[in-house]
């Protein structure tokens, strides 16, 4: 596994006196890194300790992971933590999916460490199959360069040594080495998203097409994480040089950033993009671009040809407004001008169990056996059948064929149908979001759902999708 020494080493991963927080489930990929961490230790000259967390989740089996982990590490004199947390209690009260609070809890739990005890880096498991799942799950769900460039082996004091390493090549090096491991039995259920593709269409993309496949998106997701890294270099030069870096404060104590508008509409459209987002970073580093969406960008670029006196409105408390040669970018003043507006007509994809944004709205799903609760009345948390969906589930606004079904029989009407009957306005009918089986519709979002997919007493597992504004 000297591959794995020369990775660090190639990517500046680690340097002599860092103390290293890695996180290990007990799964193959953390074994094997903690297990090669603790090998180069010496060569590197770093500290390691360990992070485990026990998401209250599996019962008695995560408890043996745990115990797993803690024993590993006794066995190597490795300081090992054990954090217990009660994740699905976590899900309902930051109103995300299990898997995002499971996330956020593991790194909180690493910051909480490095606090504690000096750590620097905090290393994580990631391999090239999961390069290959990231680079395919951003690509169908419509993600510009950004996302597909996949996993980066170093982001801030996050550092992914076995990034080099297909996930056939760690179980191979861990049964020669003799070192055993824990299997998590979730992570062969296709309820997740991510999953499906781990467990159905990469390996069909491997036996149809060629064996080799995740080294070859893995490589393609590199390949575009330099053009990104490149785009991004170009962008900030082009800042400098468009904006003077004429940023300061207004006379009502916000601040501005200028842009001249005339040398801004003259850079290759491939690179105004990233232009705008530096802008908005510079000028708001602490928003971090989070509600920032492509269609604010476009919009953006749009105003930048626009006679002077436009304006628009931006998350966080951003208003961009043209004025002579100049796109004027401020934050801290009361906005004024027109805001952009959060429709969308591409499909997105419910992950579930999971969350997704769309538009303004983010939906989160959860599945659970189905015990013959009462089903509560909600008009923005509704409760299906998920047995009875065929398909994929996905987002969208209405199209050309859409119906639902209305009656306990099987009675069927079109949505344009349906939507005239309930007197819905025109202009409404297109900004409406549904949740769709293929063109049937489960859910017309703050209206009614389907009869077809109504919780029965024959129900056994529920889908539960809640809608928030984000």
């Amino acid at each position: 596994m000297e591959k794995v020494l020369d990775y660090i080493r190639k990517n500046g991963m680690l340097k002599e006196g860092d103390r290293v927080i890695a996180g290990v489930s007990g799964g193959a990929d953390s074994i094997c890194l903690l297990f090669l961490l603790d090998r180069y230790r010496e060569a590197l000259g770093i500290s390691v300790e360990v992070v485990h967390m026990e998401h209250g989740i599996r019962g008695k089996e995560s408890l043996e992971d745990a115990a797993f982990v803690e024993n590993f590490c006794r066995e190597r004199k490795i300081p090992c933590h054990i954090f217990h947390r009660d994740v699905p209690s976590l899900a309902r009260k930051w109103k995300c999916s299990e898997e995002e609070a499971g996330r956020r809890a593991r790194y909180e739990a690493f910051e909480e460490i490095c606090e504690k005890y000096g750590g620097t880096k905090i290393a994580v498991a990631h391999n090239r199959n999961d390069q290959a799942e990231t680079l395919l799950f951003h690509l169908v769900r419509g993600s510009g360069l950004s996302g597909l460039s996949g996993i980066r082996p170093v982001r801030g004091r996050i550092i992914r040594p076995l990034l080099c390493l297909t996930r056939e090549e760690i179980e191979g090096f861990l049964k020669e080495e003799g070192i055993s491991f824990r299997t998590d039995g979730s992570n062969l259920e296709t309820d997740y998203a991510r999953n499906r593709i781990r467990l159905n269409i990469l390996p069909l993309l491997r036996e149809e097409l060629n064996p080799r496949t995740c080294e070859h998106l893995a490589e393609t997701a590199e390949r575009l994480a330099l053009a990104e890294d490149y785009l991004e270099a170009q962008a900030e030069e082009a800042v400098k040089k468009l904006t003077g870096r004429r940023k300061g404060r207004t006379e009502d104590g916000g601040t501005e950033l200028l842009l001249e508008r005339k040398g801004f509409l003259e850079e290759p459209e491939a690179l105004k993009a990233y232009i705008l987002r530096h802008c908005l970073r510079e000028l708001a580093p602490e928003n971090a671009l989070y509600n920032v969406s492509a269609l604010h960008l476009a919009a953006i670029a749009e105003l930048a040809g626009k006679q002077s006196g436009r304006s628009l409105d931006l998350p966080g408390e951003v208003r961009a407004y043209t004025e002579g040669s100049l796109l004027v970018f401020e934050k801290g003043k009361k906005a004024s001008g027109r805001k952009v507006e959060e429709k969308t007509d591409a499909a997105e994809e419910l992950e579930i169990p999971g969350s997704v944004r769309y538009g303004k709205y983010r939906f989160a799903a959860s599945v659970f056996p189905y015990k013959s609760e009462i089903i509560p009345e909600n008009r923005y948390t509704k409760w299906f059948d998920y047995d009875t969906i065929k398909s994929t589930v996905q987002i969208r606004p209405r199209r050309s064929g859409d119906f639902l079904t209305v009656t306990a029989s099987g009675g069927r009407k079109t949505l344009k149908k349906y939507l005239i009957d309930e007197k819905i306005p025109a202009g409404e009918r297109d900004r409406l979001c549904l949740l769709a089986d293929g063109s049937h519709i489960l859910w017309v979002v703050g209206h009614r759902i389907s009869e077809a997919y109504k919780v029965t007493e024959k129900t056994s597992r529920v889908l539960k999708v809640q809608v928030m504004e984000d």
